[in-house]
């Protein structure tokens, strides 16, 4: 919800005047540049006591983040807002999703991280609905209803996080670590070689995603003449993508190769990028804007399962994914601030670049799976 649906906010802060249409690719540009520094540094943390102390700062700063934001009516504020917010979202990003799965047994692994990773999508969804359904006109509305939501969701972060640092501190406990279900004849190069693909097509999902998320909202008002309403019904069809792609990734059949799933993946998000850049149709926006969602949300969990499977110790699938998702920020970071100057008379022109990104993705997910030959094909049963 932090990342997602800043693009509702923004078309609304442009209409009452808080910014110009420029300013959301540098506002957003700048929570990135936050969210690329938080990720790199929780990467660089070792002690779980100081991962788990982090991750509580982080929890309650999101919230407290948007509380501000309602009443910084200018673009100094907004940007203060926006870097705090990024940095929080890093290490809930990078850190909540092993805190939750730790000690799942590997067999489980796509079905449980889809399922986590699901509430980012949910996150969306529920925010998209609620401006649209509260504060349709109101930039400050709208932060209100998000703020409120932020503070609710928070609870059971924090649930969570006092939960792990009850049970380290009880004697004797000990974290179950995650078992690998690597091939035992993979090679530590060729495993570090599929890494490297997999984070670089980490960089391109996060630049992929700009047109619907960024500037989704001003397209669809643009193009259609719609309402502040059917704006933020477009993020709100986003956030059913998402919760759908996660969900649809919890519950793939386990024997089918991750390593596979991840190309075709890829090519849902290209036809739906295609046809957000071509269409004037209402419908074939949402079903594009649907489609994008399902690639994004999809690719998330089914990456963070892949690392699983190459033989990651536990500490190494954590710091891997913080990286993955530091490029991820970096990729947005670039493409929205590089676009923050052709948003007001060449939006097109996003649109297309986005399409050329997603083609790139796909190439990364097929590199990685040419380069995989060795990972294993089947997940290790009875575990």
């Amino acid at each position: 919800m932090a990342r997602l649906d800043f693009g509702a906010i923004g078309r609304l802060m442009v209409q009452d005047h808080w910014i110009n249409t420029s300013g959301i690719g540098e506002l957003a540009g700048l929570s990135l540049l936050a969210f690329l520094f938080g990720s790199i540094h929780h990467a660089q943390i070792s002690a779980r006591r100081t991962v788990l102390r982090t991750l509580f700062v982080a929890a309650v700063l999101l919230p407290v983040s948007f509380w501000i934001a309602v009443f910084e009516a200018d673009f100094i504020g907004q940007a203060c807002t926006r870097v705090l917010a990024g940095w929080a979202a890093a290490h809930v990003m990078s850190g909540i999703p092993g805190l939750a799965l730790e000690g799942a047994p590997s067999a489980l692994r796509r079905r449980d991280s889809g399922m986590v990773l699901a509430g980012g999508g949910f996150g969306a969804l529920i925010g998209a609905f609620a401006i649209g359904i509260f504060a349709p006109e109101s930039a400050r509305g709208a932060w209100i209803v998000m703020s409120l939501i932020a503070t609710v969701l928070t609870l059971p972060v924090l649930w969570l996080i006092r939960t792990s640092r009850a049970e380290d501190s009880s004697p004797g406990s000990s974290t179950t670590p995650e078992a690998s279900t690597a091939a035992p004849g993979i090679k530590p190069g060729e495993r570090w070689r599929v890494v490297v693909l997999i984070c670089g097509g980490g960089l391109l999902v996060g630049a992929g995603q700009i047109p619907i998320c960024l500037y989704g909202p001003i397209v669809v008002y643009d193009r259609l003449g719609g309402g502040a309403s059917l704006s933020s019904e477009s993020l709100a069809v986003f956030g059913i993508g998402s919760a759908i792609g996660a969900l649809t990734a919890a519950f793939l059949p386990r024997h089918w190769p991750t390593a596979l799933i991840l190309p075709l993946v890829s090519l849902i998000g290209l036809l739906g990028s295609v046809l957000f850049l071509f269409s004037n149709a209402i419908s074939t926006i949402l079903l594009a804007t649907l489609l994008i969602g399902i690639w994004m949300w999809m690719t998330i969990p089914l990456t963070y399962d892949r690392l699983g499977e190459i033989g990651l110790s536990a500490d190494a699938h954590r710091r891997v994914w913080a990286l993955m998702a530091t490029l991820a920020g970096l990729g947005y970071t670039i493409f929205s601030l590089s676009s923050a100057g052709l948003a007001s008379k060449h939006l097109n022109t996003i649109l297309l670049i986005g399409v050329l990104v997603i083609v790139l993705q796909f190439g990364m997910e097929i590199l990685q799976r040419l380069g995989s030959a060795k990972t294993i094909r089947k997940p290790l049963q009875g575990q």
